[in-house]
This record gives structure tokens, sequence and C-alpha cells, in this order.
């Protein structure tokens, strides 16, 4: 699964900016990454578990992917939100950000990417 992904993070030509992912590669990136933000962090597991901190109470979600977007679930609420994902390269080899734009919202939510275990 690693040579998947480095696949995905040296496919990206340096010109390129934002760039939609489908279905495989979100399955294939969110288990190896960190998504960092401003005052956050979220990891996810192989199996379909994220966890989020903010600081303040970290909280225990489910992840999937379905129609090529990330939907996400979080106690106590039962529904799916779903968003579709893009990683920018800033002209780099590798993303170094994730953008979740929720299309039922047209709102966009920029995080860092880091290896897990950086």
């Amino acid at each position: 699964m690693r040579w998947l992904l480095l696949a995905l993070l040296f496919t990206v030509p340096a010109e390129a900016a934002e760039r939609r992912l489908g279905g495989a590669e979100i399955t294939a990136l969110l288990p190896e990454i960190v998504a960092i933000g401003e005052t956050t962090r979220q990891t996810f597991e192989r199996g379909g578990r994220t966890d989020f901190d903010d600081g303040r109470r970290p909280s225990v979600g489910r992840w999937r992917v379905q129609d090529d977007s990330y939907c996400s679930q979080w106690p106590p609420g039962d529904g799916w939100r779903c968003y579709h994902v893009f990683v920018d390269d800033k002209g780099g080899d590798q993303p170094d950000l994730i953008i979740w734009v929720d299309a039922d919202l047209d709102e966009r939510t920029i995080n860092r990417i880091l290896p897990k275990g950086q």
C-alpha cells in the first residue's frame, strides 16, 4: 500500500496546484497521513476510525469513501457528512495541503499534510 501512496505523492506535476482525489486515492492517502489545522490534528485508520483533536476535547468518529468523496460520522450523531478531497503540492514533489470541500455548503477547510510518525 505504501507504494500506492508514493505513486500518488510523486505523480503530481510540479506546475500543478489543486487536484481532486478519487476514491482509491483517498483510501490510500488518509491512513498514511496526519491532517494538521491551525489548532487541530486528525488521523485516519484503515478500519474506518478517525481521531480528531482540537485542543479542547478529543473525539473519535468513523470515516469512509463514498462516490469519490470522504465521508465522516461523529457521535452522538448518526448521519454522514461528505466532502470532496483535493491536494495541493504548491509546486513541490509531494502534496503539502489537503483541502476538504463541503459541496452542500461550499465551504473549504485546508490542512497541512504530515506523514504519520512525524
